[in-house]
């Protein structure tokens, strides 16, 4: 009874998220709203639960409307799907919306739903800064910014993941938006980031806008091995290479072993190493419905 109450008060607070341009985030995040091993994400009214130790059963007594209600426990060595308790088991894949941007999501797969809910505003700002530039968009995933990038009025955008299913996602996600991911000037690179990144400056390539939101390990081919917390200043180097005079730089890392700190000292010197200068430099906080453990690093950068 304690933790319904407990997410009642949550909701209450995020209300003025749900709007008719909103219907997906975080209802309960962690420690900043009572209870640090749940969180409770809306995917257009799918409530995803996830936990750390205990299942919280009672939140399926919680009144609050939903259309279904799904568990996962948060296990890094156990990325297994989520559990559909109450609502159709069979959705599975869904269509969501954020600041009226459509996205698809499935609330069957393990790892993430097919979005990350705290780049939301990260999002919208790369919508407002992508008119008449090409936009590259590193480790992009599902495509979400470049989808955003797109709607932005950038000339060309350029997705570079590993995984070929993903990059077909993201197609749908453009699609969704009345965007042909066909189109000539949509580009969607399967493979490793630097290999990509050194091909690019090879061959002259160079971007008004670029994403940098990378896991905080990935593995590929020739690189071997990424790791966040080492070779992040690798990155923002072969990145800014790339990066027009004036253009900018939206810098994430979601690794909570490294601190805010330490996160902008590697950006900083990725860029320094290249004998390219900073212009501006911002740090943006989380979306305010993750209220718990501050882990997202993001920082914006216009470089000269």
């Amino acid at each position: 009874m304690i933790l319904n109450k407990q997410i009642n008060t949550a909701f209450i607070k995020r209300k003025e998220i749900l709007s008719k341009d909103t219907n997906s985030f975080r209802i309960f995040d962690g420690l900043g709203d009572g209870n640090a091993s749940v969180f409770i994400d809306t995917f257009a009214g799918h409530w995803l639960v996830s936990y750390l130790d205990k299942k919280p059963v009672d939140v399926i007594g919680c009144e609050l409307p939903r259309e279904s209600l799904w568990f996962k426990r948060l296990d890094k060595n156990d990325k297994g799907s989520a559990r559909c308790e109450e609502g159709d088991p069979a959705i599975g894949q869904i269509t969501i919306k954020e600041n009226n941007v459509m996205y698809l999501a499935d609330l069957k797969i393990g790892y993430s739903q097919g979005i990350f809910l705290d780049q939301r505003d990260n999002r919208l700002e790369v919508r407002l800064r992508s008119l008449g530039l090409r936009v590259l968009n590193c480790f992009a995933y599902t495509c979400a910014f470049s989808v955003v990038a797109a709607l932005g009025g950038a000339v060309s955008t350029t997705s570079i993941d590993l995984s070929n299913s993903y990059l077909q996602w993201g197609k749908r996600n453009f699609q969704l938006n009345g965007i042909d991911p066909d189109h000539a000037d949509h580009y969607f690179c399967k493979g490793d980031v630097f290999e990509w990144l050194m091909q690019f400056r090879k061959k002259g390539r160079t971007f008004g806008g670029i994403v940098l939101d990378p896991p905080s390990f990935s593995r590929a081919g020739k690189s071997g091995v990424f790791s966040a917390e080492k070779d992040y200043s690798l990155l923002v180097s072969a990145a800014t290479h790339l990066i027009d005079r004036g253009g900018w730089m939206l810098a994430s890392c979601n690794h909570r072993g490294i601190s805010i700190e330490k996160f902008i000292e590697a950006v900083e010197l990725g860029i320094i190493n290249c004998g390219r200068r900073i212009v501006t430099f911002d740090q943006k906080a989380m979306p305010s419905d993750f209220s718990g453990d501050d882990y997202l690093k993001s920082c914006w950068i216009e470089i000269e």
